[in-house]
């Protein structure tokens, strides 16, 4: 069993996903699974067509990133695509992107059974599950996937990005291609996997309730204008209408999830931008009734977090064969300058092994705690393990 990455920067969508296809081959043997993870500049018809052509026999999922991503050669700024490929010749793999005018728990639904059907696994349960997904409603996706296949599979993913919020971002596999979907990926594998979902973040002692709640949109908080409130927090002006995606980057809000060894975690949404209505836009769904905490993060647990995760990860497992790790777009852009240093701090908490890194709207994972969840500016990572 091998895992391999490859990647190219060339312009041309044809030259780029050729040169990336040569390069994974010198590595590994036919794949049994290929994620590709591309900027937003590239044509997804070519792309789509010359996977399918060169591996006619292989499931792939294909998912945008925000301005770049990384892999063990490092931090890749910018365009470029990327491909991360397993070859495990026992272990078995299946992926399916459903588009439709169904309810999102429905098409949620029949995403995971086209999956685990083309997977030729039906009936079994999946070790892991990967969901990609376009942005929005990511929690009821979740619900609909564990309708199926129940609450202890563990779900790791990132919502598809574009480099500047303007609805460009694209999933496709070998059989369909949307900006508007749902995309997943199976693994039976033949190696132990790990997992771990976290973030950088910690609470301060400010908290309220939202007490009014629209959609993604919080009116209020302990029945005041909700922007009124986070802007006392933050200390900061924000105009209506306004994005405060890079202002609110290093104080998003926090809904407790539970506590390990008596130290609470969080699972959090990052304010999008503030409306007409004085209310604030979020990149997660809020349920009316919970009690939103006023986080804290710094440049630095951004930078060095990534790699924390992987090596918790890890636990006492040391013989990773590859692995995937989903880190915010949101972080990223924060700490862009620096991102090389995040690159390092993943290779050395990966042994540099092959792995990947999409940079992504919106962060799926499983808390320690066994709970799925969908959450933003956070980092999930998964290691496959030789037994």
């Amino acid at each position: 069993m091998d895992i391999a990455t490859s990647f190219s920067l060339l312009n041309n969508s044809r030259d780029a996903i050729v040169e990336a296809i040569n390069k994974l081959d010198e590595k590994i043997a036919p794949p049994s699974l290929l994620l590709l993870y591309f900027s937003e500049d590239y044509d997804c018809n070519i792309l789509q067509s010359m996977l399918t052509e060169h591996y006619p026999n292989t499931p792939f999922l294909a998912c945008s990133s925000c301005q770049g991503f990384m892999t063990e050669d490092g931090y890749i700024k910018g365009q470029g695509l990327a491909l991360w490929a397993i070859n495990d010749i026992v272990g078995a793999y299946g992926t399916s992107i459903v588009s439709s005018n169904s309810s999102i728990f429905n098409i949620a639904r029949q995403a995971i059974l086209k999956a685990i059907n083309n997977s030729g696994r039906i009936g079994e349960s999946p070790a892991l599950i990967l969901l990609h997904a376009t942005p929005g409603n990511e929690e009821e996706v979740i619900r609909g996937i564990e309708d199926v296949v129940g609450k202890n599979i563990a779900i790791i993913g990132g919502s598809a990005a574009d480099n500047n919020v303007e609805g460009k971002w694209q999933i496709f596999n070998q059989e369909q291609q949307t900006q508007q979907g749902i995309g997943i990926t199976v693994f039976y594998p033949n190696c132990e996997i790990s997992f771990s979902f976290h973030s950088g973040y910690a609470a301060t002692e400010y908290s309220a309730i939202a007490t009014k709640v629209r959609g993604r949109e919080v009116i209020e908080l302990d029945n005041q204008p909700a922007a009124d409130v986070y802007q006392k927090w933050i200390q900061q002006k924000f105009e209506a209408n306004s994005s405060i995606i890079n202002e609110s980057s290093l104080n998003p809000l926090g809904r407790l999830v539970g506590t390990i060894h008596d130290l609470p975690y969080f699972k959090l949404a990052h304010p999008l931008m503030v409306t007409q209505t004085n209310g604030l836009k979020m990149f997660a769904s809020i349920i009316e009734g919970e009690r939103l905490y006023f986080m804290t993060g710094t440049d630095e647990r951004l930078i060095t977090r990534a790699g924390r995760v992987i090596t918790a990860t890890n636990g006492i497992k040391l013989n990773p064969i590859g692995g995937l790790t989903i880190y915010c777009a949101g972080c990223m852009l924060k700490v862009q300058q620096r991102m090389n240093e995040v690159a390092v701090y993943v290779n050395i908490a990966m042994h540099n092994k092959p792995f990947v890194c999409p940079f992504t709207f919106g962060e799926q994972g499983q808390f320690v705690t066994g709970e799925n969840a969908h959450g933003n500016l956070m980092i999930s990572a998964v290691v496959f393990h030789r037994d």
